[in-house]
Parts: C-alpha cells; sequence; structure tokens
C-alpha cells in the first residue's frame, strides 16, 4: 500500500509509525474524560498518564523482544547480519502477544506499587486497548507487514509499492488483508467492551473478556497469514500457542470466579 506517507528532504513519514501514535492518541482521547467518573481510588491524572506511558514502552519493547525471539532464523545467518537486521528495521517487525505480555506486567506491577485496585483499574483501562489496535493494524496494512496468504476470494489486496514489506514473490498477487481483518474484530471488540463496561459487572470480567476474544480471534487469524510465523508446534505458530494458552486461563476464570454478574460493582 504506503509505507512512507510522504518525503520532506531527509525526513520521511512512516505510515505505520503515525497509525500507531494514532492507536495511542486514541486509546488516551477515549479513556481521558472517563477518568473522573471511573471511581478508582487513587488513580489521579499523573498516575493515568504514568500506566499509559509505561504500557507505550512495555508494547514497544516486548513486542519486539518476541519478534527477535520467533524470527530469529530468518534474520540472518550470522550474529553480525542478524544484528544488523535489527538495527536497521527498529521501526517495524513486532509481535503483538509480547507487547502485551510486558506492558501489561510492567502497568500491574505499577499499579500494585499505587496501591490501585487492579481488577477494576485493569477493566478501565483495557477498554481502550483494541481500539488502539484497532488502527495500529491499519498501519500494519499500509507498511505491508503481517501480510496474509495468497487467496482467490474478491476482497484479496494486491500490493505493489516497491517500499512495502510484502516479499517480492508475492507483489502483484491478491492476499488475504488479514490485517483488516484483525482491524475490524478490534473495532468491534472496542465496541462490545464499551457496552460491556457500563452494565453491572464483577471486577475482572471486561479484562477476562478482552483476553478471551482477542485470543480466540488470534488464533484464527493466524491461519491467514502469510508471513513467517515462526517455528511451530503441531502446525501451530508461537502466537496460536500463546493464545490457546491465554484463552485457557481466561476461560478457567471466567468459570470459577466471574460467571454472573455482581450488581454491587
Amino acid at each position: 500500500m504506503h509505507p512512507v506517507l510522504f518525503h520532506i528532504g531527509n525526513f520521511e513519514l512512516a505510515s505505520y509509525g503515525l497509525m500507531t501514535a494514532l492507536g495511542y492518541a486514541a486509546a488516551a482521547w477515549y479513556l481521558t474524560p472517563r477518568l473522573k467518573n471511573s471511581g478508582i481510588k487513587g488513580l489521579t491524572p499523573d498516575v493515568f498518564w504514568n500506566i499509559l506511558f509505561i504500557v507505550f514502552l512495555g508494547a514497544i519493547i516486548g513486542g519486539k523482544i518476541l519478534f527477535i525471539i520467533v524470527s530469529w532464523p530468518q534474520l540472518g545467518a550470522t550474529l553480525a547480519d542478524k544484528f544488523s537486521y535489527i538495527v536497521h528495521n527498529l521501526r517495524y517487525g513486532f509481535v503483538f502477544f509480547g507487547g502485551l505480555i510486558v506492558s501489561v506486567s510492567a502497568a500491574l506491577w505499577y499499579m500494585y506499587r499505587k496501591n490501585l485496585p487492579l481488577l477494576k483499574t485493569s477493566d478501565f483501562l483495557i477498554v481502550a486497548v483494541p481500539l488502539g489496535h484497532a488502527l495500529g493494524r491499519i498501519g500494519c496494512f499500509l507498511a505491508g507487514c503481517c501480510y496474509g496468504k495468497p487467496t482467490s476470494l474478491p476482497w484479496g489486496v494486491r500490493f505493489t509499492d516497491p517500499n512495502t514489506l510484502v516479499p517480492p514473490q508475492l507483489m502483484g498477487i491478491p492476499l488475504h488483508p488479514t490485517q483488516l481483518y484483525e482491524s475490524a474484530f478490534n473495532f468491534a471488540l472496542f465496541l462490545l467492551l464499551h457496552y460491556a463496561s457500563k452494565k453491572p459487572h464483577k471486577e475482572g470480567k471486561i479484562l477476562v473478556e478482552y483476553v478471551w476474544y482477542y485470543a480466540l480471534m488470534r488464533f484464527c487469524i493466524e491461519f491467514l497469514r502469510g508471513d513467517y510465523r515462526g517455528g511451530s508446534l503441531l502446525g501451530l505458530s508461537p502466537s496460536q500457542l500463546i493464545s490457546l494458552g491465554v484463552a485457557g486461563v481466561a476461560l478457567y476464570i471466567w468459570a470459577k470466579f466471574l460467571r454472573g454478574i455482581n450488581h454491587g460493582r
């Protein structure tokens, strides 16, 4: 599509970076006016913005680390080649689950240090995650990363920009727009969580619903991805194995602790 939106001298505006930034801005825009009425003791504006910064940084670091781990065999033949690839492709190459695990872990640690109610705060924050993720996946589409397998379906997308991240052998071939599939699902998930959060619910229920629905969706979409997915076990990619694991945990927590409605919030 359009990996680079425009150039001004030596400066270029990458569509992936722009959409990622817009995703975080949209998440903050959604949460900020709801902060005052969240009813969460200790969640001051300063603490709130600190959490958002921690999530942003954790998502970048964790996403890059897991990308390096699962893509290690593809980064080059020698350590020097791998290091060169990583340095020259810092703005691309992230695995969402890596970012989610690191950012959530760091945010929970910070919330614990600030004596915030972990489940209630997580429920409040998690609603905005699929909104930001949906915009980020549009950036993936524009850059050509996270592309799908060849398809004969009428909505298959052909990538022709020489700067796209789609490999040369797939240029001009209709591919599943897996980035847009995931973007559409995340928008739908955002709406679902938004309305669910307005109803009486047990603390932690919104967080578990997000984990369950996203893991299920990601497991399915992985079958349509055409980019390198890392080593496989039983024909499943690392992201699918993680999806199964977190979905299982979410289902257990739901059945054990969260089934039904608590009107006492």
